[in-house]
C-alpha cells in the first residue's frame, strides 16, 4: 500500500473549509488504485487548526497515475491562489512496512 499525507495549517474557525473540498466522492475514488481518503482535524489551539488528509492506494504507480491524470491537473490549475486562510501545507507520501496481519 502507498500513502498520501497532507498536512494543512489553517486559520482558527477555518478548516471545515478544508474538509469541505477533500469530502465527498470525486474524480480520484474514480481512479484504478484507489483505496480510500480519510480527514483529521485537531483544533486544539487558539492560533491555528490541522487538516490531515491521509489518502491510501495500492500501489506507488497508482498514486502516480492520479498525479499525472488530466483531471487531477486540471484540478490544480484551476486553483492557482492558495487562500489566505491557509498558513502552510506540507506532503509527504509513504510506503506500508507492515500490516495488522503481519504484525
Amino acid at each position: 500500500m502507498f500513502v498520501e499525507m497532507k498536512t494543512i495549517t489553517v486559520k482558527p474557525g477555518t478548516s471545515h473549509l478544508i474538509v469541505e473540498n477533500f469530502q465527498g466522492k470525486n474524480a480520484m475514488a474514480e481512479m484504478e488504485g484507489f483505496i480510500e481518503k480519510k480527514i483529521w482535524v485537531r483544533s486544539r489551539s487558539k492560533e491555528e487548526e490541522k487538516v490531515i488528509v491521509a489518502i491510501h492506494w495500492e500501489s506507488e504507480a497508482a498514486y502516480k497515475g492520479w498525479k499525472k491524470s488530466p483531471v487531477h491537473i486540471a484540478g490544480h490549475r484551476a486553483k492557482r491562489e492558495k487562500p489566505d486562510y491557509i498558513l502552510d501545507f506540507q506532503n509527504e507520501t509513504f510506503v506500508e512496512a507492515a500490516s495488522p496481519a503481519s504484525v
